[in-house]
């Protein structure tokens, strides 16, 4: 008898055949976010271009461009990959296909969160090492090792807690981009700055209610937030991969 919840070869087809897709149709804007470090390699010849000697830009300088790229990329991917399911014509088309609700939410996450960002990240990460061993530096100074090793935010919290807050945007944007017909991005941002304006009367609320100090609050130990980060974006992770499944199981047009 057949599974109509998940199967696993249906469920390997179907990611297959979604993946080639997305490949297709937007491979080539992924790659060119995969090249950004060739124009900066550029732009940083034609700057060097005006003085006596040339050296390669720090990798503390290259990461603004990552971070830059990056934050473009969590915010454009979802919406140009998965948006087309919410008009009348590919989303009619999207609910015919025979696979469950399930093992569509799942495809789109595993693509949106490891596959096509792990892409991305591989041809990035691998060019700017070959440009960086190309002109003479160490290993060190790569971006890869740079973003690991250094602590980027004024918080002081590791590049992997980075990661997993990116991860959890990727879904928002995800979610934004299955629920909204028009204008999926905007939409989304407008939501999310709300709902941040919400959190923070709030959070500032609960502070002054409970009289601690802001002191008090700006010596949390950064490990503890560290862990409670982590906490929060598995919580946060999962409601929005639930919140995805129902839309998708409830799409309509």
């Amino acid at each position: 008898m057949n599974n109509d919840i998940f199967s696993f070869s249906r469920f390997g087809k179907y990611s297959g055949s979604g993946l080639a897709s997305i490949c297709s149709g937007k491979g080539l804007s992924i790659l060119a976010f995969g090249l950004m470090p060739v124009y900066v390699f550029v732009l940083d010849i034609l700057f060097s271009s005006f003085g006596d000697s040339y050296e390669y830009m720090y990798a503390s300088s290259r990461s603004i461009f990552f971070a830059i790229t990056g934050f473009i990329f969590v915010i454009w991917m979802p919406a140009a990959c998965y948006g087309h399911i919410t008009e009348k014509r590919a989303g009619s088309m999207f609910t015919l296909l025979p696979v469950s609700s399930l093992e569509k939410t799942l495809s789109m996450i595993i693509n949106t969160m490891i596959i096509i960002p792990l892409s991305f990240l591989a041809i990035y990460f691998a060019l700017d090492l070959l440009i960086t061993l190309a002109v003479g530096s160490p290993v060190k100074d790569s971006i890869m090792v740079y973003l690991f090793r250094e602590q980027l935010t004024p918080a002081e919290l590791p590049f992997s807690d980075m990661l997993l807050s990116a991860v959890n945007n990727m879904l928002v944007f995800l979610l934004g981009a299955v629920i909204f017909k028009r204008h999926k991005i905007a939409k989304t941002i407008l939501v999310l700055m709300g709902i941040s304006i919400v959190v923070s009367f709030g959070a500032v609320s609960v502070i002054n209610a409970i009289d601690m100090d802001w002191e008090t609050v700006a010596r949390i130990d950064i490990e503890s937030l560290s862990v409670w980060n982590t906490v929060w974006t598995c919580i946060l992770c999962a409601a929005l991969s639930a919140g995805i499944f129902f839309r998708i199981r409830k799409i309509q047009y």
